[in-house]
């Protein structure tokens, strides 16, 4: 966007402090009352409206970059309830936009390194593992003319086979007729490359994903990442629906049910990227209920759910920071009497894992459903 634009766009905040807060009447424990990890664990100037304030002193030339001011930026997690939150008040401030283009325009030499580096990890790595998936059914889409429907994958994927294996015998057992691209893989986009300022680079790697799915003709993409799916839905330019991997686990046990998995009683952790960028909330929960869990919600919950911390790049760039969000979130599944946390992001397992007390296991929903259905790794 041009300056103008991005004026126009910081000007909408009015600073009323609405985002500072959760949306509940009452509030069990004052921990439990604040939503922005930086806001809550900062002051001011690191809090929405802050942000907002940065942006609008940019935007005017009244602020110039400098090291304190990049502090700050990437302090935030682009969680997106502060824009989530907004859009259900009296005026509606596009506060990611405006985020990430700041991260756009931040001068190079103060970008954290490791964040500059992402742009590299945009293609598939040579040593990829993607043809243990071959041993599911699951065939390479330039291999055949025409298929329907496409597992996307992303970086948390291409050297994992242990997390491969676990889909592929998820899909194999869905009865779902579903391709990849395992030759050939596309462009591992997420969101990463909008942590960084790597807009125009994601812009790129769309333009060939759209381009790719259209010659064969897809018209489903299943995606395991929730930062991959989440920048795909918003700026992809095709028709293609773009759906979470917990939809298919929700579908595959409404047809297939198993017997009660037993497991102490747990709660869910919704990704920030899953939840309000993609607006699947419901998935998630059929899959545990179907599972017969005993499930017990954090006061933060839904779209009003607190994040994990490792967004916006936060765990790449500052791992200790990270945790320090992470343990925040701790204290309030502490509070539920649960024994599990279970997620459906690679991003929310890693950092909560780091953070979590002795008491506590994380598992990932991927995980959780393959074991249900009697999957055993062999190696």
């Amino acid at each position: 966007m041009n300056r103008e634009e991005f004026l126009e766009k910081t000007l909408c905040c009015i600073r009323c402090g609405a985002c500072r807060g959760v949306t509940q009447d009452a509030v069990p424990h004052t921990a439990f009352s604040t939503q922005c990890p930086c806001g809550m664990t900062f002051y001011g100037a690191y809090e929405p409206a802050g942000l907002m304030y940065l942006a609008r002193g940019i935007a005017q030339g009244n602020l110039s970059w400098n090291k304190d001011l990049v502090k700050v930026l990437y302090s935030c997690t682009l969680c997106g309830y502060c824009e989530d939150l907004c859009q259900r008040g009296i005026r509606y401030t596009p506060a990611i936009s405006i985020i990430e283009e700041l991260r756009r325009i931040v001068p190079d030499t103060l970008k954290p390194k490791s964040l500059r580096k992402m742009v590299d990890a945009i293609t598939a790595p040579r040593n990829h593992r993607l043809t243990v998936l071959k041993q599911f059914g699951i065939e390479d889409v330039d291999e055949r003319s025409k298929t329907a429907a496409l597992f996307f994958l992303d970086n948390s994927l291409l050297s994992n086979p242990v997390k491969l294996k676990e889909i592929g015998y998820l899909l194999q057992k869905s009865g779902k007729e579903i391709g990849c691209f395992l030759s050939n893989p596309l462009p591992p986009v997420s969101a990463t490359l909008l942590d960084g300022g790597h807009q125009e680079t994601l812009n790129r790697c769309i333009t060939e994903i759209d381009a790719r799915l259209s010659q064969h003709e897809i018209e489903q993409v299943v995606v395991y990442n929730p930062e991959s799916l989440s920048v795909l839905k918003r700026f992809s330019q095709s028709e293609i629906e773009f759906i979470s991997i917990t939809q298919v686990y929700a579908d595959l046990l409404k047809r297939k049910k198993v017997g009660k998995v037993k497991i102490p009683p747990v709660t869910y952790q919704d990704p920030c990227h899953l939840g309000r960028y993609a607006k699947e909330y419901v998935s998630p929960r059929e899959v545990i209920e179907a599972l017969g869990l005993d499930l017990r919600e954090m006061w933060r919950t839904g779209e009003n759910g607190l994040c994990c911390g490792a967004g916006g790049g936060v765990l790449i760039t500052n791992p200790s920071l990270a945790k320090l969000y992470a343990k925040r979130r701790w204290e309030e599944a502490l509070a539920t009497g649960a024994k599990v946390m279970i997620t459906a992001c690679p991003y929310c397992y890693a950092n909560l894992t780091r953070a979590k007390p002795p008491s506590f296991k994380v598992i990932d929903i991927t995980t959780l459903v393959a074991q249900a259905y009697g999957y055993e790794e062999k190696g």
